[in-house]
């Protein structure tokens, strides 16, 4: 099946179709609001590309004609399961894509019909929605309306802690708990009491990509978690991302945080929606005793006061130093559904 069409729905799962239909600057996309760049197709297809030949892509479409408005339900189908286009592991966020001037109302209806049009597919018997905000239209449909068609339950898979950024450096240090404050202070100080420090941030493409070796070094050097993570598989995924992402209106960030002119620390980010989404890091732990990794995520705090940003999100993870500059949880979720 390539495509299949009732009342103002659109139904495709052929991969090719999908490529040629749905690119981030298609007419199809024109009003969609991209929360944060899992959102993007360009994400999506790099996914699909390089994991997801063993599922069947289904995007449903449900259309607006006088408002020229689509909500956009990006799928995959394995056996009797489907699932939100992506994975859990390298996607902090995952989510149908909605228009900027839908009600919540407007938008709870039309989850509802994608829903209906999901149990529709007779061989489908469960669903499976991970990585999901709490500010979600998705979440929320879920947790104030009970559905016809299907049971599901909704579980807290993981937290992303975030930063409401001030005005400046200094209302940001006075906000933080007075030890963490102090802690901060005072490692700041003896970094620089111990050499020469420079912190710098990349954003043209090819900056990106002449450095990336250093952050990807710098990550596997940093723990066995992340050295176990990054596979070559996850490795190849990642940088053909950024390879793609840094075509799109400088949102990829790269920062170094150099000591005595050697790269200690790095951190990769995407920038978007007046907020910095911190999608991985690391540092050299021959330099841990200078605190260079908790450094470096400060002063790119730092930075993204200087740009006037909103939040800086750490994404998914509870790692302490998080909260030690000052971050709150906002919570992911889980929503498993059968068909009743």
């Amino acid at each position: 099946m390539t495509s299949s069409k009732s009342s103002n729905f659109n139904r495709f799962s052929n991969i090719k179709l999908v490529d040629r239909l749905f690119s981030d600057t298609s007419t199809t996309l024109k009003n969609i609001n991209y929360t944060n760049p899992f959102d993007y197709f360009t994400t999506k297809n790099i996914w699909y590309k390089h994991f997801g030949q063993e599922y069947e892509v289904c995007l449903f479409v449900l259309s607006d004609p006088k408002k020229n408005n689509n909500i956009i339900a990006p799928m995959q189908i394995k056996d009797d399961k489907i699932s939100l286009l992506g994975s859990k592991s390298l996607f902090d966020y995952q989510d149908l894509l909605y228009p900027f001037d839908y009600c919540e109302k407007n938008l709870s209806n039309g989850i509802k019909k994608i829903l209906s049009e999901v149990h529709n597919l007779k061989h489908i018997n469960n669903f499976i929605f991970e990585s999901v905000s709490e500010l979600s239209p998705l979440y929320n449909y879920f947790n104030e309306n009970d559905d016809e068609l299907w049971e599901f339950e909704v579980v807290v898979e993981d937290v992303c802690p975030k930063v409401d950024l001030p005005n400046s450096w200094e209302i940001y240090l006075s906000n933080l708990k007075k030890k963490y404050r102090h802690e901060l202070k005072r490692k700041i100080k003896r970094i620089h009491n111990s050499g020469t420090v420079n912190h710098y941030e990349l954003s043209k493409k090819s900056e990106i990509m002449e450095n990336l070796d250093y952050f990807i070094t710098l990550m596997k050097s940093s723990s066995v978690d992340k050295r176990q993570f990054m596979t070559q598989g996850n490795q190849t995924f990642f940088v053909d991302l950024i390879d793609n992402l840094t075509e799109k209106d400088n949102i990829v960030r790269l920062t170094f945080l150099e000591f005595d002119n050697t790269k200690v620390a790095s951190s990769l980010s995407f920038v978007m929606n007046n907020t910095r989404y911190l999608y991985n890091s690391g540092y050299d732990q021959k330099f841990s005793d200078l605190s260079v990794g908790l450094i470096n995520h400060a002063y790119s705090i730092k930075l993204s006061i200087e740009e006037n940003l909103q939040f800086f999100d750490f994404m998914r993870g509870n790692e302490r130093y998080k909260y030690h500059l000052g971050s709150l949880d906002s919570k992911l979720y889980t929503i498993n559904g059968k068909r009743k």
